[in-house]
């Protein structure tokens, strides 16, 4: 009986498991009770909904920062209840991984992602690069890409055969997140959850100039210590996701010259391909074209592009620049 292929990303933010068009997606945080070892009391968003309400054996864990595996252990757990939701055992003789991982990770970091899943009960496990997800999707040789993730950027040049040039960069949804929880507690004096930065960064986040929008978040003032709300505005908070991005954009520009001047060429005429939920930001295409002088394309389902993608190659039968 042929193996059943199954797609992981373990993602700073979330988890997603992609398996014959199923996909299964949840935030990236475990409830963990310690007793005669770890125990997953409950995951993702589950997990949220418990805060507040555990005893005092019980803690929060996020498995992953800056898209590295930091706690194989609770991560093995998450893995091993992802996929008993979506797979049945019985059905199948075995069952073949593919594992999402970041640019450039040293062996230790490669270890630590496959001990994971070691730990998990799965044993067939190859690594494949995010930036490689793109390959079903670019034109050709020569065409830049970037996945904006919740702990890092992904970028490279891609050939017909693979990457190029490739880098992470410790920049994404995250990060953004805190800059703005700062941000508004500088022009407010209001502290806010990271939460509630985020739903302001998606909801009136944008890289455009003179953005009107507002949204009203509650938080605790730092002055008086009372919880009131207050109405932010798009503007006041465009700075620091302008700082991420341009970060971004710049190491964009430095990848390039790291490349034969030929390939630049190529790099120009193409433009930059987008993924990962940073891209969903409203402007982007914009404003890469204004500092990088290139198109910039989004894919019309960024969150997942990685996934579909690397479901294609595996289907198609071109895995040769995947990590056995």
């Amino acid at each position: 009986m042929p193996k059943m292929n199954v797609i992981v990303d373990m993602g700073t933010s979330n988890v997603s498991v992609f398996c014959k068009n199923l996909l299964l997606r949840e935030p990236n945080i475990a409830l963990i009770r310690r007793k005669n070892g770890a125990e997953l009391v409950a995951f993702g968003s589950d997990a949220l909904n418990m805060v507040g309400v555990t005893d005092e054996n019980c803690s929060f864990i996020c498995p992953v920062s800056d898209g590295v595996i930091v706690n194989s252990e609770v991560a093995g757990l998450i893995i091993a209840h992802c996929l008993n939701k979506v797979l049945s055992k019985k059905l199948f003789t075995a069952i073949k991984i593919y594992a999402v991982i970041p640019c450039g990770l040293s062996v230790a970091e490669r270890e630590s992602a496959e001990a994971a899943f070691y730990k998990a009960g799965y044993k067939d496990v190859t690594l494949v690069e995010s930036v490689l997800g793109f390959l079903p999707f670019v034109d050709g040789a020569g065409t830049a890409v970037a996945d904006i993730g919740g702990g890092t950027t992904e970028l490279a040049v891609l050939t017909d055969k693979g990457i190029l040039s490739g880098c992470s960069l410790n920049v994404g949804g995250k990060e953004i997140d805190r800059r703005v929880k700062d941000k508004v507690l500088d022009i407010y004096n209001l502290a806010i959850s990271e939460f509630a930065a985020e739903k302001l960064k998606t909801e009136i986040g944008s890289l455009y100039d003179n953005n009107a929008a507002s949204m009203s978040v509650a938080g605790r003032g730092v002055l008086d210590k009372s919880v009131r709300r207050e109405d932010i505005s798009a503007e006041n908070i465009k700075g620091p996701i302008s700082f991420c991005y341009k970060k971004i954009v710049d190491v964009a520009e430095s990848l390039f010259t790291t490349i034969p001047s030929g390939m630049v060429r190529d790099v120009a005429a193409r433009g930059i391909y987008f993924g990962g939920g940073g891209a969903a930001m409203h402007g982007l295409q914009d404003f890469v074209t204004k500092y990088l002088g290139i198109n910039a394309y989004i894919d019309p389902e960024p969150e997942t592009v990685i996934l579909r993608g690397i479901d294609k190659l595996i289907e198609s039968g071109k895995t040769e620049s995947f990590h056995k």
